[in-house]
């Protein structure tokens, strides 16, 4: 029982000594009392206590009280050691353990002892068995028992599922004797059978029965909603005192851009003129600016950014782009210095990579104002870059970075304006829960002449076919990615990078080479280098390829089990290959017994090549899913609130925020309470961020 007196919901829960599982519930979700109970359950099981052994039970997962009577001795190293017991009608049932020895087994399973077991029912010989049940209780510790237990996702996380499960029990009585605030959702919003907030979570952590344990996903949709509206209530937040904001970072002249325009060997496309003028009419206005761009790959964003970042200069101001691989930065540095060699901008690049005494040179010019565009990696937010007139802040695919580098960076000048670029676009109906009040340009049209890739589908079982449409690349000196999911290993039984590698290197000997997260940046940087001279012909990767890389003669890009990448990914890989005016070509290998979902999705990315309709149709299609792939640190981290699933749920709870702000004296203790449960300080300075 836990000491009630003093203490809420919002303390920290109490432990007696510290362990890696409680270190670990701390770092992924909290420290606080209610932060236990903002882990959702993937699924609930029925622990299925029977009173009395039965043959229909053979095979499922039961719970039985028994009672220890003997042991009986293995056979030989391989044979289980028994304990023979008797259930409350007294019929025989043996325990059976594997690798263990009679004293390790006795301290388990005491003599005369009784306990409640858990475990799968088997029959062997006409005999009741249970090997290795998974929950053992004491006879004076049954109360402890679940009928239905929760079982959370902690994959990856080190905690043990029993530590949590038992700190959730053991403050359970301080969340039901907290007074919450009066229901917030209006009636208008609130789906059928919804429950107050706090008999939700006691649903959800403790079901009584079968039915609430039914309840589970409508549990979880009204507690997305509430997880929402606490996001639209910070964003709201943050949108006044960001309004607040008088910034002086204002553009003077336009003249440098005009310059920089009329020596560019291509004209802009109208997307990108549009865009060009709505950031140049942010920042012609006394608010601070917050725009995203949204641009295909390709699509021609970093142009637009050098074009607003040479004006500033010319009003006075110094500009970062903060790019998340030193491969991009150093591409984006060489971009910027060819196009800006005429107009005494000076760019640097900084990376982990810059000598030290480099990196003294350019902290004390960033400091005066001698450096007046810093292009580079999560070197940029170091605390020793301090800038003289910050004016712009441009983050190139923002959802690549953690949340503590965007913060850092974000917070060396209150003055100046962020830019986003992402080449990954948000579908349109999930864009405000992804950024919240964001100005947003989008731009469509790609450069003239550039051609579309042609994308075709195989099974895995055709990959010799291809090997003769690669040799016919490498005979016209173009060049060709192979990207696989995993580096894995020549033992594995899964095709993966390592046996790729091998098998296409036995035909193409020194022209293949691969290139992974596990070399270091040397490396990395060398293989690229070697790709560019085309001293290597065909790399295999993993996904390190997926952002801006610039290779103009790489005209193929064959993506193995491609049902296992989001969509997005897929797209964002295949824009490797269009960076001329080559023909280019990208090749989807499925596993075989693909799905019919599966299949749908790589014909999505076969017959279109506008990520904007490609990240909708994803959404329409899946339903539930990850659009980037993988789990992007730099998004906001959801709870309970599912985008791919609860898209229809954005526009109520939109709504339903507005009228909570409207009547905000009288909602004070309502919005203070939402946006206490679900956020801390970080994540406010996080969705600023994003």
């Amino acid at each position: 029982m836990v000491n009630l007196k003093n203490k809420n919901i919002f303390d920290h829960f109490e432990f007696y000594r510290s362990n890696k599982s409680i270190k670990n519930i701390i770092n992924f979700f909290g420290e606080r009392l209610i932060d236990l109970y903002m882990h959702f359950p993937n699924s609930i099981n029925n622990n299925n206590l029977i009173q009395k052994l039965n043959l229909n039970d053979e095979d499922t997962f039961i719970t039985v009280d028994i009672e220890v009577l003997n042991y009986e001795n293995r056979f030989n190293k391989r044979s289980p050691l028994k304990v023979l017991c008797k259930d409350t009608h007294n019929q025989l049932i043996n325990i059976l353990y594997f690798y263990m020895n009679v004293y390790q087994v006795k301290n388990i399973l005491s003599l005369n002892e009784k306990y409640r077991i858990s475990g799968k029912l088997n029959i062997k010989n006409g005999n009741f068995q249970i090997i290795h049940p998974t929950n053992i209780f004491k006879e004076q510790d049954k109360n402890n028992f679940d009928y239905f237990e929760p079982k959370y996702d902690l994959a990856r996380k080190s905690i043990n599922q029993k530590i949590l499960r038992r700190f959730i029990k053991k403050n359970f009585d301080l969340l039901s004797s907290y007074n919450f605030p009066n229901e917030w959702i209006d009636k208008k919003f609130k789906l059928k059978n919804w429950k107050p907030f706090k008999e939700t979570l006691k649903e959800v952590h403790f079901p009584q029965n079968i039915e609430e344990v039914k309840r589970l996903e409508q549990n979880r949709k009204r507690l997305a909603f509430d997880e929402l509206l606490s996001s639209y209530l910070t964003f709201y937040e943050l949108r006044d005192e960001f309004n607040c904001r008088i910034t002086k970072n204002k553009i003077i002249s336009s003249e440098l851009s005009k310059s920089i325009i009329k020596k560019l060997p291509f004209k802009l496309t109208n997307d990108q003129e549009k865009t060009f003028i709505e950031i140049k009419k942010d920042l012609l206005s006394k608010k601070k600016m917050y725009r995203l761009i949204q641009g295909d790959v390709g699509s021609g964003k970093t142009i637009v950014a050098l074009l607003v970042i040479a004006d500033l200069f010319a009003s006075g101001f110094q500009s970062v782009l903060m790019v998340p691989t030193e491969i991009l930065a150093k591409q984006h540095f060489n971009y910027f210095k060819s196009l800006l060699v005429n107009y005494q901008i000076k760019v640097e690049l900084l990376t982990s990579k810059t000598s030290q005494k480099d990196k003294k040179r350019i902290y004390e010019d960033v400091s005066n104002n001698k450096t007046h565009v810093l292009i580079g990696t999560h070197s940029v937010y170091n605390s020793s870059v301090k800038f003289k007139n910050l004016g712009l802040i441009v983050i190139d695919e923002q959802h690549k970075f953690g949340v503590k580098q965007r913060i850092n960076l974000l917070e060396k000048s209150v003055d100046s304006n962020t830019l986003i670029m992402s080449a990954t676009p948000i579908p349109r109906s999930l864009s405000f829960a992804f950024y919240g009040e964001i100005s947003v340009s989008n731009i469509k049209s790609k450069p003239k002449g550039r051609k579309n890739v042609v994308t075709s589908i195989i099974s895995d079982n055709k990959i010799k076919d291809l090997i003769d449409g690669i040799r016919r690349k490498i005979k016209k000196n173009e060049q060709v990615f192979w990207i696989l999911p995993t580096i894995g290993s020549m033992v594995d039984e899964k095709e993966n990078l390592v046996t790729r590698f091998e098998y296409l290197k036995k035909i193409f000997k020194e022209q293949v080479d691969t290139l992974h997260g596990k070399l270091n940046k040397d490396e990395i940087e060398e293989r690229m280098s070697d790709f560019r001279k085309k001293k290597i012909m065909i790399l295999v990767a993993t996904t390190v390829v997926e952002v801006g890389i610039n290779i103009p003669d790489a005209t193929l890009m064959i993506i193995e089990q491609a049902e296992r990448f989001g969509l997005s990914q897929l797209h964002q890989l295949r824009g490797r290959i269009n960076r001329g005016n080559l023909n280019a070509n990208c090749v989807l290998i499925h596993s075989r017994n693909l799905s019919e979902t599966s299949k749908q999705r790589l014909l999505i990315l076969k017959n279109n090549n506008d990520g904007f309709e490609i990240a909708e149709k994803d959404l329409d299609l899946r339903g539930a899913g990850d659009f980037f792939g993988t789990n992007q640190s730099g998004m906001p981290s959801w709870k309970f609130f599912r985008p791919y699933i609860d898209h229809n749920l954005i526009e109520l709870v939109k709504r339903n925020a507005e009228i909570l702000v409207k009547n905000k004296a009288e909602n004070k203790e309502k919005i203070i309470f939402l946006k206490k449960v679900f956020y801390k300080e970080r994540d406010f300075k996080n969705f600023f961020s994003v």
